[in-house]
């Protein structure tokens, strides 16, 4: 059984180091989705090691110490070291599970500040969650170790299930209020990782074995992983948002619906982009492109898509006809208050203009978009 063990942990700490390395050699990443996957993949990994550790000093105590060349430890070492490792293993699991989640939450919305406060949460919850481990050492309501250095669940064992376990909830959640274009690429992702993490559960629960835990818990991040490469040749990484592949990818499938709906399509471009990098740099100019990126996101709904066409130029698509003027009035203000702040040394100016386009009308969208500029001439709509 201690082979076992060993080939379950060693196997899949040996394919999260593939992919750690692999994805760190992709320098056109997210940078903030880079570190939070990473971060992801370490929990992983110590906690896959705490997990073989821990059943193995639990049921082949000599398998462990002839293996690491260790001296004879007494029963009572062999119980201290057991409580601290479960503990340490509990946090860090949770750690795997909990910023998962985080990752996701960032991988479907693009929000870098909501995804920054959601971390700073779970990691005040985890922090919490920690420190309740440190009466369990005497109490054991959590867990305790038998005097035969067995795992025993203690009367709260219940509770840190649903603690692990939340995550999954959480997910749901935050999946459930993510913009519908992303919400239908994100859905098999997502099933796919609660139901690998469901199978983790209920082998840890009912087997009180992880021999098929962590296999299953790094085939979930194989697939996350290779969902992100996917995605990333269809997502401007400057601005997080779709771009010109994604656009083409979307309206392909606008033009296929049979069923007669009426969308809006809002151009915006970002004016004197070229003044800006001639005097503050490229650099600046990159945040120009993130502030505008920005804004558009925070004043659309989450049924609505955005996404960055061309060099200064954005699109949004959205089936609120009625309320497109609201929603550009939104965007003047939201530049407006971003203006006042002058935490930029220019100020962000924008043109933008609309027209519509009427699925199973027999219109041609590639025409539709030949003839979009020409059109949005007539409904020009700036502010100054």
């Amino acid at each position: 059984m201690a082979f076992e063990y060993f080939n379950t942990a060693i196997g899949s700490c040996l394919i999260i180091v593939i992919i750690a390395v692999d994805y760190l050699r992709k320098y056109n990443t997210d940078k903030f989705q880079r570190k939070l996957l990473i971060l992801m993949l370490v929990a992983v990994f110590i906690s896959a090691l705490f997990d073989f550790i821990g059943l193995t000093l639990e049921k082949h105590p000599e398998f462990f110490i002839s293996f690491f060349g260790l001296p004879e430890f007494t029963r009572y070492e062999i119980n201290s070291i057991l409580k601290y490792n479960w503990s340490f293993y509990f946090i860090v699991r949770n750690c795997c599970y909990y910023y998962g989640a985080v990752f996701i939450d960032y991988f479907a919305h693009g929000n870098r500040e909501r995804t920054k406060k959601l971390f700073k949460f779970v990691t005040i919850f985890l922090f919490l969650y920690s420190l309740s481990l440190i009466p369990n050492f005497q109490q054991g309501f959590y867990f305790n170790i038998s005097r035969d250095n067995v795992y025993m669940p203690g009367s709260l064992y219940i509770l840190q299930v649903f603690i692990s376990y939340m995550s999954i909830i959480l997910i749901l959640i935050d999946i459930s209020l993510a913009p519908k274009y992303i919400k239908r690429n994100q859905i098999l992702l997502t099933i796919f990782f609660i139901m690998m993490s469901a199978i983790g559960a209920a082998v840890d629960i009912v087997l009180r074995t992880t021999n098929l835990m962590w296999p299953c818990v790094t085939a979930a991040i194989l697939y996350m992983y290779f969902f992100i490469i996917r995605a990333d040749s269809k997502f401007d990484t400057l601005t997080g948002i779709g771009n010109r592949n994604n656009f083409y990818e979307y309206i392909n499938k606008l033009s296929k619906e049979s069923e007669k709906r009426e969308y809006t399509f809002v151009k915006i471009d970002l004016l004197h982009l070229t003044r800006i990098n001639e005097s503050f740099g490229f650099l600046e100019g990159n945040n120009a492109l993130r502030d505008v990126s920005t804004i558009i996101k925070s004043c659309i709904r989450h049924t609505d898509y955005a996404v960055r066409y061309g060099g200064d130029e954005f699109i949004i698509i959205t089936t609120a006809e009625k309320d497109i003027k609201n929603i550009i009035e939104r965007i003047f203000n939201a530049m407006a208050v971003q203006n006042n702040k002058k935490t930029r040394p220019y100020q962000l100016e924008i043109n933008c203009g609309y027209d519509f386009f009427t699925t199973s009308s027999g219109w041609d969208i590639q025409d539709f978009l030949a003839s979009l500029d020409s059109k949005m001439q007539e409904t020009k709509c700036s502010k100054n």
